[in-house]
């Protein structure tokens, strides 16, 4: 029985298989080293760009009221009065950033710097951020933020001791009264809450208004002003100081508005006044400098005074009245308590006499 052997395969087809298998493994190594190009292209092009990505990163957390991640973002370090600078309190805050742009990166050796356009209520303005390499590789370079600086809110508020207050519900470390406290922010303007302890004055509650670093800005200011029962007291304190007056038996009663001068060799005794017209008090609204609420007469007054004469000579008496004295005052309003004192700015009736 015969049995037909296959032949074995010839030389030029294994030539023929072995050049196709060297030409698959060419055009991988060809795809694959065009896909690393490309890759490479790719990483190069968002690692040349991360600057800019850096500073729109830090300027959408402000945006979204993420204080905390742009404070790592930025590397900005913070201390005990930086009480503005976190999330619960930028949440608080409006008119926060309402969107933004960024210029072009400039890139100047190992730093580059983008100007960011950004906008607010009222209105858009510039701020201009820097970046610096941070390591990496020569082609592949790694960016930080740095030298970037909050924004700034003042706040002044002014009034009688018992006062206190919170910036976008926290409280200062500091809260002197009658002196602007600054404090570090991000872009937006917080609620100031005014408390007073008396039911004589109050302050209006109102916000304050971040400003970019480096720009003027004046603090939001809050003074105190006196209720309808702190401006009954306070018109009450003035009437008992006149009446005070009138209840002297003083020729130049002290601290007082009016006063007589007798002919020389006459001596004065058992003087009266007496009020022909008492004037309107004028109260100013808010408190100020002077340490309290000034006020003053709105017309003139006019008293008389009575008195018996003596003549020094010989002795001779008989009685006398005066002309008609007309007077005005001013001075201010303070608080001992709950109970109102008016200070009269002159030191006696002299002073007030023209």
């Amino acid at each position: 029985m015969s049995e037909t052997i296959p032949s074995a395969p010839t030389a030029t087809a294994r030539r023929s298989r072995s050049g196709l298998l060297w030409w698959l493994v060419g055009a991988a190594a060809v795809l694959v080293t065009a896909g690393a190009v490309a890759l490479g292209i790719v990483t190069v092009s968002a690692y040349q760009n991360l600057p800019k990505t850096l500073v729109g990163s830090y300027l959408s957390d402000l945006e979204h009221a993420h204080a905390e991640d742009a404070l790592r973002l930025a590397g900005i370090s913070t201390n005990a009065s930086d009480v503005l600078l976190t999330d619960a309190v930028l949440a608080k805050a409006t008119d926060r950033i309402a969107s933004f742009s960024l210029s072009r990166t400039v890139t100047h050796g190992d730093s580059a710097t983008i100007t960011a356009t950004i906008r607010r209520s009222d209105g858009p303005y510039e701020q201009a951020f820097t970046v610096e390499r941070a390591g990496g590789l020569p082609f592949l370079p790694l960016w930080r933020l740095v030298g970037v600086h909050p924004d700034v809110v003042g706040v002044s508020v002014s009034g009688p001791r018992g006062i206190t207050y919170t910036v976008g519900g926290a409280t200062p470390v500091s809260t002197p009264l009658g002196v602007a406290v600054t404090l570090r922010a991000f872009p937006g303007s917080y609620p100031v809450m005014v408390k007073s302890a008396s039911a004589e004055f109050d302050v209006w509650n109102a916000d304050a208004s971040s400003a970019p670093p480096g720009r003027d800005h004046k603090p939001a200011t809050f003074a105190a002003h006196l209720t309808p029962d702190g401006e009954a007291r306070a018109e009450k304190a003035v009437d008992d100081w006149l009446d005070a007056c009138l209840a002297s038996h003083d020729a130049a009663p002290a601290d007082c508005p009016f006063g007589v001068v007798p002919d020389d060799g006459i001596d004065l005794s058992d003087l009266q006044w007496h009020l022909d017209h008492r004037p309107y008090t004028s109260i100013a609204p808010q408190y100020t400098k002077a340490g309290g609420w000034p006020a003053a007469s709105g017309e003139d007054g006019r008293v008389e005074a009575t008195a018996t004469l003596t003549r020094s000579s010989d002795g001779a008496t008989g009685s006398g009245t005066s002309e008609v004295i007309t007077f005005g005052f001013q001075g201010v309003i303070t608080f001992d308590g709950s109970k109102a004192v008016f200070t009269p700015y002159f030191a006696d009736s002299q002073d007030q006499q023209g």
